[in-house]
Order: structure tokens, then sequence, then C-alpha cells
């Protein structure tokens, strides 16, 4: 091929510049997206260890432990700990 035919077929400056841009996007996203799901995970996590020591809560609460212990035991502060109690009240039958 003669250098003449080579240089037609070679991309222009704006060209390669809106590739490697394209191209740059496109990683970014990628890189975006799994950085988002990453952290949408440990989140995720995060908010299941909640409930689960906010059921543990409940459970010692209806069980009789005081507020005091229970904020103790499951390291939530003395307002959760009321809060989860006051529900646990307001959820139960009337007998």
């Amino acid at each position: 091929m003669l250098y003449s035919e080579k240089l037609k077929e070679a991309p222009t400056f704006a060209e390669y510049f809106k590739t490697v841009r394209e191209e740059g996007i496109e990683i970014g996203m990628e890189k975006g997206l799994e950085i988002g799901m990453e952290k949408g995970f440990e989140k995720g996590i995060e908010k299941g260890k909640m409930e689960e020591r906010r059921n543990l809560a409940a459970e010692l609460l209806r069980e009789g432990f005081s507020v005091e212990k229970v904020a103790k035991i499951v390291k939530l502060s003395l307002d959760e700990v009321e809060e989860i109690g006051a529900s646990i009240y307001l959820n139960q039958p009337e007998s």
C-alpha cells in the first residue's frame, strides 16, 4: 500500500480524540457501575445487620429485659431501644 493511501485511511486528530473519549466514557461508566454495585451491596449488608439488631432488641424487650440492658447488649442507643419498645406496646393486641 502506498503512503498516500495510508494517509487517507488514518483518522484525523478529531476522530481519534472522539474515539478515545468514547472509550474513556465507557470505561468510566463500567467502573462507576461496579463501584456503585459494591457500595450498594455493602449498604444492604449494613442495613440487614441493623435490622437484625433491632429485631433482637424487640425480642429482649418482650422477654422483660430493661431498656438499658437491651441497649448495652445489642449496641443501640437508649432512644432507639425506647422507640422499639414503644412500637412493641403499640402493636400488642389488647387482652
